[in-house]
């Protein structure tokens, strides 16, 4: 998952945040940022943690619709079962008499 990922770059998107970006890593020092640095951080960090909470509770609701989905699938093949096993039961014994 995510070879394919478009990187802001990419697709023609500017985060306004490039420039900023590079700053960061040509220098990791934490002490000289500002504090307009540090809150556009801070924000940047709380908006892809909403994000990944997002998308942490729709995986958790395809899995409770993917169990369900399983155990409908559980009862419809046992029913089957059942059917098929109650026809064949009257036709053999009728054969034998």
């Amino acid at each position: 998952m995510g070879e394919k990922a478009v990187h802001p770059k990419e697709n023609g998107v500017s985060n306004g945040h490039d420039s900023f970006d590079e700053e960061m890593h040509e220098d990791d020092n934490f002490e000289d940022m500002t504090t307009e640095e540090f809150n556009a951080i801070n924000n940047q960090l709380d908006a892809l943690n909403s994000a990944l909470d997002e998308i942490e509770q729709k995986n958790d609701d395809i899995h409770a619709q993917l169990l369900q989905l399983l155990e409908s699938n559980r009862q419809m093949r046992k029913q089957m079962q059942e059917t098929n096993e109650s026809e064949k039961t009257p036709q053999t014994s009728q054969g034998q008499q």
